[in-house]
């Protein structure tokens, strides 16, 4: 075998070693359905959210809530929730003039959401229906 030959079956072989290597892809978890209702006050919540934050790893999977009812898929397990409605901030036109976007203010108390002690077990299975009550104090 000479020179050029054994480089290129060294690069060959190198090559093959990098290419097992690549393929170290964890594979994608699968989400299970979920579905409830939200109260504010005693009242269905109008609009917002529910995150479900994994407490091991801290992915987050967000559905949307209206008319007080949310579904969607999320990963299982145990996971912190997290409330969040959202309202527009008036004074927006007053500084930006009146084509200005609003802001926007979330009207649930960070005790439903930054600071949640709330904790639910999303199940592997269709079965996962959830029902959270806040309030605005």
């Amino acid at each position: 075998m000479n020179k050029s030959s054994a480089v290129i079956t060294t690069l060959l072989f190198l090559a093959g070693i990098a290419l097992l290597g690549c393929n170290n892809q964890r594979p994608i978890p699968k989400s299970y359905p979920v579905q409830g209702e939200v109260t504010l006050d005693g009242k269905p919540m109008e609009s917002g959210e529910v995150a479900f934050v994994s407490v091991a790893e801290g992915i987050r999977d967000t559905v949307k809530v209206e008319g007080g009812k949310f579904s969607g898929e999320v990963l299982a397990g145990d996971r912190k929730i997290e409330i969040r409605s959202y309202i527009a901030k008036e004074g927006n036109t007053k500084m930006y003039g009146a084509d200005a976007e609003p802001s926007y203010v979330n009207i649930i108390p960070k005790k439903y959401n930054e600071e949640s002690e709330i904790t639910a077990t999303v199940k592997e299975s269709d079965d996962n229906s959830f029902s959270f009550e806040v309030t605005s104090s």
